[in-house]
């Protein structure tokens, strides 16, 4: 590939779209395991709306790949969300006065897409 500033979008974007598509098609499979627990239509609907979200960021991130001043804003975009989760686990994580197997996901899962995005933006130096 020509441009190896594409792989960290590539791969990052790839993860978060098959996670939202999960979440969109499948939220009984994804719940308990790589989602909190599914219990009546509202949860199923807002883990589906999660999922939607996260697809809408994975498919934006891949259309800007056009250009590197593109990937310059889905970047600020996917780091922002991935921030902004690892801290809304965290909270739960202090909230629920204690570690549980999804919000520990929650935050881990963050930490390695801010690590993704962090490779992007060295990638696209």
């Amino acid at each position: 590939m020509r441009e190896k500033w594409k792989v960290p979008f590539l791969i990052g974007s790839t993860a978060r779209l098959a996670y939202g598509l999960g979440c969109i098609l499948a939220p009984q499979a994804m719940a308990g395991r790589l989602a909190p627990t599914v219990r009546g239509a509202d949860s199923r609907m807002n883990l589906r709306g999660f999922g939607g979200a996260q697809s809408g960021i994975a498919l934006y991130t891949l259309a800007k790949l056009r250009s590197k001043s593109g990937a310059r804003s889905a970047l600020a975009l996917n780091s922002l969300v991935d921030g902004f989760d690892a801290m809304v686990s965290s909270l739960e994580i202090r909230d629920r006065g204690g570690v549980d197997p999804v919000a520990a996901g929650g935050v881990a899962v963050n930490v390695v897409g801010l690590a993704c995005w962090t490779t992007a933006a060295v990638a696209l130096r």
